[in-house]
């Protein structure tokens, strides 16, 4: 008895069939791709509040070693010496590197010769040792938001995503000598950048409480590192802030010396030198993220918070002052 084969007979795809089945993949994969970045962003915000609770987690170790917060940018040794109206240009650093022995970089810390500045490529401390700009090069995690640009620098030094709150005026306020608004700044006497004094904060200085004050603020990178660009060099004592004159990721322009920024309004950085600018004086950077949609921020007891754009410009500047009695709202 003759038996037949009786299994199906095999056919390839036409070429309709193939089409509509890249089609279906194309519209899954395009829908995954979505998901894929928002879940990958949440990954790098978290790794972004991490930093600011080691920030802030420093900043109160610092305190409770001192007694004070550390300066936001200082000019003379040993810090606190300095007289107002006197110029003094010798021993420029700023906050990151009074933080050295809180985050678990005392081996930076134990290298940098307090006599000269962050930009010094001489001198070191010890014989065969690393300068002070050497020093300020090593990079380190908690200097970067993962969300911007990992390993940014600016001639040669580390850039840094995570700036002091400086209030809302400019760097240096005009007539302003006993002002102090914010855990970080600087008193003036005349215009001449090199008479400034900075101050320093005692958590009991901050008497709007040390929940509803801004101790440090994100801040973001223009995207080309060749070109020259202030924001986030903050190893250096001219640029190491942040204010709330503007909101978050605001379009306004930030105000800085010509030739220390470069203006990129597609990329959220536009800048301006006006002719009344007063050079490093009336300087003023905004908090700005690679995050969608608003900032990280940590408070003056530690608390991370990511503060939306849509922030009103009240609340904002209310949040930045220490002292001002104004009882800030839900943000």
């Amino acid at each position: 008895m003759c038996h037949h084969n009786s299994s199906p007979h095999h056919r390839g795809f036409t070429l309709v069939e193939l089409l509509v089945v890249i089609a279906i993949i194309g519209t899954l994969v395009g829908l995954l791709l979505p998901a894929v970045q928002v879940a990958r962003e949440a990954a790098r915000r978290s790794s972004c509040t991490n930093n600011f609770k080691q920030w802030g987690l420093a900043m109160q170790l610092h305190h409770d070693a001192t007694g004070y917060l550390p300066y936001g940018c200082n000019r003379t040794n040993p810090p606190g010496s300095e007289v107002l109206g006197t110029p003094d240009n010798s021993a420029r650093r700023t906050f990151i590197v009074s933080l050295w022995p809180y985050m678990e970089q005392m081996d930076l810390a134990s290298q940098w010769n307090p006599a000269v500045g962050f930009h010094i490529t001489t001198t070191p401390l010890v014989s065969g040792g690393r300068s002070n700009s050497v020093l300020c090069s090593v990079p380190a995690s908690h200097y970067y938001c993962p969300s911007d640009r990992p390993g940014a620098t600016s001639a040669g030094r580390c850039k840094v995503n995570y700036a002091p709150n400086w209030g809302t005026h400019y760097f240096l306020p005009a007539g302003a000598t006993t002002r102090r608004e914010a855990p970080f700044g600087t008193l003036q006497e005349g215009s001449a950048i090199d008479k400034h004094k900075p101050y320093r904060v005692r958590f009991k200085d901050v008497t709007d409480g040390l929940s509803s004050t801004l101790l440090m603020m994100e801040v973001k990178f223009h995207r080309d590192n060749s070109v020259a660009d202030a924001r986030g060099v903050l190893f250096h004592d001219y640029y190491s802030f942040a204010m709330t004159r503007t909101t978050p990721n605001s379009s306004a322009v930030d105000y800085s010396k010509t030739g220390s920024c470069t203006s990129d309004p597609d990329d959220g950085m536009p800048w301006s030198y006006p002719t009344w600018f007063d050079n490093e004086v009336t300087a003023s950077y905004a908090s700005r993220s690679r995050h969608p949609g608003g900032v990280n921020v940590v408070l003056c007891d530690g608390t991370v918070r990511f503060v939306d754009d849509s922030i009103t410009l009240t609340t904002w500047k209310q949040l930045s002052g220490m002292r001002d009695g104004a009882v800030v709202g839900e943000y």
